[in-house]
């Protein structure tokens, strides 16, 4: 119980610090509002104009990631689900065939003995 406990808070500390980054045009616009002397450094907590929107452009491509790979995830499932379906049908196919191969050998089965009776009234 502690370990998955242990694992849980990991896993939510890993979360916390990669939500905690820039994105890549968050960090360009980053530098460019340093180059252009809208903000006094790159380490400064103040975010220049050209920061904010590659801020916003680096959640809608986040955004569009996540949309995207819902739509892959959906695809999956999916896909699991025509494969379900298609074993339930064969399994249901296999059985009707082991009812029909039984069914077959009793008739075969008795037309044999039919055979035999039909031998022994000679």
């Amino acid at each position: 119980m502690r370990r998955g406990l242990r694992l849980q808070l990991v896993g939510l500390a890993l979360i916390a610090f990669v939500g905690a980054c820039d994105g890549p045009r968050e960090d360009a616009g980053e530098q460019a509002d340093a180059n252009a002397g809208v903000v006094s450094s790159e380490d400064t907590i103040e975010k220049g104009p050209a920061e904010r929107t590659g801020e916003a452009q680096d959640r809608a491509a986040d955004s569009l990631n996540e949309a995207i790979e819902a739509r892959a995830d959906a695809a999956e499932d999916q896909a699991d689900a025509v494969r379900s379906e298609a074993d339930q049908r064969a399994d249901a196919l296999e059985e009707e065939a082991r009812r029909v191969r039984a069914t077959a050998e009793k008739k075969a089965d008795a037309t044999e003995d039919r055979a035999d009776a039909i031998r022994q009234r000679q």
